[in-house]
């Protein structure tokens, strides 16, 4: 695991300002009415994409492209109509009902300082959901955008829910994330008794297969939902800019631990997906994050869903 060091933080934090323990689920910018929960269909399944907020920081090479010319990134940039000063990533969760069953796919940055975050609850409750209907919390990974909002005051946020994520994931979040950062430090006791660890690449629920996608943190999974021919691929963290990661899946992304295990994953995940045309949900997408990975030329780019 030396190849998965603070890099991730590192250059978060340095745009952002620092990192603090989640402590409560909403921001102080933010009132309890913000929010968005936008539904959508997975077949039969119920599904909602849950708004929880959004990082913004400079385009400074230590992100998207690292060690590629800083023209190129803007050439890319500009030609879908977007700023070349700075980096724009969205932070959405996923919410599925499948049987009386209520799944919650990441849980948001909560009060994290490098993102403006914390609406994940009050979406939830836009959705007509409440903390204590959530049974099941599928994680992606362990960095704090994704886990934050575990953990309200101290306390179980989702007190119902088992959570779910792989073993060495599971591994990376108790003795690695801790030393990292401090609010994973102090999650971690807090949800001990609730995680179940499964092993890479399985299937982890009704209509849940988790597909081991390694290289952003070495445990991480992204989640195949759905039965059919209609489901839906959450990406995770595999691409977190829905332009360059998607057209450039070779280019080194700075929040990555492991960069070619990473650009290999990536690469080889979206073009897939561009075969075979099942819908993406792309966490740090623009928000809803709901659509698909579509062959433009030669190059892959996402095509959002009209929802």
């Amino acid at each position: 695991m030396t190849k998965f060091t603070s890099l991730f933080l590192a250059v978060a934090l340095a745009a952002c300002g620092g990192s603090k323990p989640s402590t409560s689920t909403t921001t102080s910018d933010q009132s309890a009415t913000d929010g968005h929960a936008t539904a959508f269909k997975i077949g039969a399944l119920d599904a909602w994409s849950i708004e929880d907020g959004s990082i913004e920081g400079p385009n400074d090479g230590k992100t998207l492209g690292v060690g590629v010319a800083p023209e190129e990134i803007n050439k890319v940039l500009a030609a879908a109509g977007l700023p070349t000063d700075k980096i724009q990533l969205g932070i959405q969760a996923l919410l599925v009902k499948d049987n009386g069953k209520v799944y919650l796919f990441d849980t948001g940055a909560a009060d994290a300082s490098f993102a403006k975050a914390g609406k994940l609850q009050a979406s939830l409750a836009k959705a007509n959901v409440k903390p204590g209907d959530v049974t099941d919390i599928f994680l992606s990974h362990a960095h704090p955008d994704h886990t934050y909002g575990l953990v309200a005051k101290g306390a179980l946020a989702f007190p119902n829910a088992t959570i779910h994520m792989s073993k060495p994931e599971w591994e990376f979040m108790q003795n690695v994330m801790p030393g990292m950062d401090p609010g994973t430090k102090a999650i971690v006791p807090v949800i001990t008794t609730k995680v179940v660890a499964f092993d890479p690449g399985t299937d982890v629920a009704p209509d849940v297969k988790a597909i081991s996608t390694p290289g952003h943190t070495p445990g991480h999974s992204s989640y195949e939902i759905g039965a059919g021919t209609d489901k839906v691929f959450y990406l995770g963290d595999v691409a977190h800019h829905s332009v360059v990661n998607v057209q450039k899946p070779d280019w080194s992304d700075g929040f990555d631990g492991d960069h070619d295990a990473a650009n290999a994953v990536r690469a080889a995940t979206l073009k897939n997906l561009a075969s075979s045309g099942e819908r993406v949900f792309g966490v740090h997408f623009p928000y809803p994050g709901v659509g698909r990975i579509v062959q433009d030329g030669d190059h892959q780019a996402f095509k959002a869903d009209t929802l």
